[in-house]
């Protein structure tokens, strides 16, 4: 039978077995010291537990990978861990080695996108830490691999807030930009970003089955979030869907948009510089038109939390970011109810 016994400000974990040594741990919760005595006794009674014990970092990766359907790019960013990390046993990585590794990802460059060549942001370093901390949750919760998460650790700061905004002219000069540039998909894709606040990833994922084209709803299917949603598309971006689908079909697959040459999904980065560049638009990303959808939305007093469902953010942040027009609704819904209040 397992002892737990409270020691100062944690609790300690006593297994004693006939024919095994013993063995103790310590824990900050007694939650977790439960759980890890009910599964060493388990793997005692089962005799699995020489087997647990020398699994490593990198085979917990490794089964995730068989269970998981996940993106290129997350699996990538999980293969760089398990080069760094992967060769730790499970029973002795502990939050000081998650540290040491992230460090080195601060020597790290970014690969594509307006940062090229440059090293990663804070940002990007914990979105890799959480993909970690996601890989470890499941094998706490699901495959009894871990009693505690060696991911939870505290966040780097962040400060990638931008407030770029184009202007009527410059939004003007783009436009027609893209009107002039070979690639006709290219105009529909900005098009859709203005209207729907959507990320260039999803849209790059969206097929025609994802789309209503009577009504302009959208149903994402996978997101940056791993979660589905519902957006809308209106306007000139819808009347180009619909003429864009009447002329192409399923041409690409089945995806809404492709090259003119065939190929698809759809890599819009070399395009979008060349038409900024031929506007003559200075410092504007194309993540920066999900910030005018939002800022656009806000402005005209649209539900703060509504617009989170739309475009998929999950945290405060967006509140947070946008708290000065957030303060506009606040205003409007408090004299709102003072106006209900007098009327009654």
């Amino acid at each position: 039978m397992a002892s737990i016994r409270k020691f100062r400000d944690k609790w300690r974990v006593e297994i004693r077995r006939q024919g095994h040594k013993s063995m103790s741990k310590m824990f900050i919760q007694k939650k977790a010291a439960e759980k890890w005595a009910r599964d060493t006794e388990v793997a005692l009674e089962s005799g699995d537990l020489h087997n647990l014990s020398n699994k490593k970092m990198g085979d917990m990766i490794d089964r995730y990978f068989e269970e998981a359907d996940i993106p290129k790019a997350e699996k990538t960013v999980l293969l760089w861990w398990k080069d760094t990390v992967g060769h730790l046993k499970l029973r002795v990585v502990r939050k000081s080695h998650i540290v040491t590794a992230r460090k080195k990802l601060h020597l790290l460059k970014a690969q594509s996108g307006p940062n090229i060549g440059q090293p990663i942001k804070n940002a990007t370093i914990n979105r890799r830490v959480a993909l970690l901390s996601r890989v470890c949750e499941l094998a706490i919760e699901e495959w009894d691999w871990l009693t505690d998460n060696p991911c939870h650790i505290k966040s780097l700061a962040e400060d990638n807030e931008r407030d770029r905004l184009l202007s009527s002219a410059e939004r003007k000069a783009l436009t027609q930009a893209l009107v002039d540039h070979d690639e006709p998909a290219l105009l529909g894709f900005v098009l859709v970003a203005e209207s729907t606040g959507m990320r260039a990833g999803e849209i790059r994922q969206l097929k025609w089955k994802d789309i209503d084209l009577a009504t302009g709803g959208i149903q994402l299917q996978k997101t940056k979030n791993g979660s589905k949603r519902a957006v809308a598309v209106a306007g000139t971006a819808l009347e180009w869907l619909r003429d864009w689908k009447q002329e192409n079909g399923l041409r690409f697959g089945g995806f809404i948009f492709g090259q003119r040459t065939g190929y698809y999904p759809f890599y819009y980065d070399k395009g979008f510089g060349q038409v900024k560049e031929a506007a003559g638009i200075k410092d504007f990303r194309f993540h920066d038109l999900r910030h005018g959808f939002v800022t656009a939305a806000l402005t005209a007093k649209k539900n703060p939390v509504m617009v989170s469902l739309v475009t998929g953010h999950k945290s405060t942040y967006m509140l947070k970011r946008y708290a000065h027009l957030v303060d506009d609704v606040a205003l409007d819904i408090a004299q709102a109810v003072e106006d209900s209040r007098e009327s009654n």
